[in-house]
């Protein structure tokens, strides 16, 4: 007798987006026309600072906008402190959105890090025309720019605390991200006989 499927918790289905599909139709366009970006690499270089620029400064900018408004209420989040045990923390809604501010702004660090690094290893002038069309327009989709530059209301999908993007590696090993590992880690007594 066959093993019967094992039901698993419904995962929400992702939403297709048209930015999704920008970096493919781009690289299509690239390769159909047979376009070579290697002689206007100074001009890329200079598009991608550009673009890193403006969503440092505006991604600052919404974390001092959220200062300046001092919205009411209180943010609980979910962390996972060094031991990986889940702790709640409250924080007033500015202090939230500046410290979302600055989390963004780390990552977009490391993004350039790692684009400056492909282009300097490999000498391709792609990856720098890649960020310079999908930095503003994921600028443009972050929950902090919509709320504080677009004027959107902190509702739906923009309710803080904003939800974190799904995890696709953790999806395909079955790992749950917001389990305690602690439970496990208990310490076993012993007993001299």
């Amino acid at each position: 007798m066959a093993n019967p499927p094992k039901k698993s918790a419904k995962r929400p289905e992702p939403e297709l987006s048209p930015k999704m599909f920008v970096v493919p139709a781009l690289l299509m366009v690239v390769k159909f026309f047979k376009l070579d970006f290697t002689q206007y690499v100074p001009q890329l270089r200079a598009g991608y600072a550009c673009a890193v620029a403006l969503t440092v400064l505006t991604t600052l900018m919404c974390g001092q906008l959220a200062q300046k408004k001092q919205e009411e209420g209180e943010v609980t989040v979910k962390e996972k402190n060094y031991e990986n045990i889940t702790i709640e923390k409250k924080f007033t809604v500015a202090d939230y959105d500046q410290r979302e501010a600055v989390s963004k702004v780390r990552a977009l660090c490391f993004q350039v890090a790692m684009t400056s690094f492909m282009h300097y290893k490999w000498g391709s002038p792609m990856p720098l025309l890649f960020q310079c069309v999908m930095l503003p327009m994921n600028l443009a989709d972050e929950p902090l720019v919509k709320i504080h530059v677009f004027g959107a209301k902190a509702e739906g999908k923009l309710a803080r605390p904003f939800a974190k993007p799904p995890n696709p590696l953790a999806d395909a090993l079955g790992v749950n991200p917001d389990a305690d590992d602690a439970v496990a880690r208990k310490p076993s007594s012993k007993k001299d006989d």
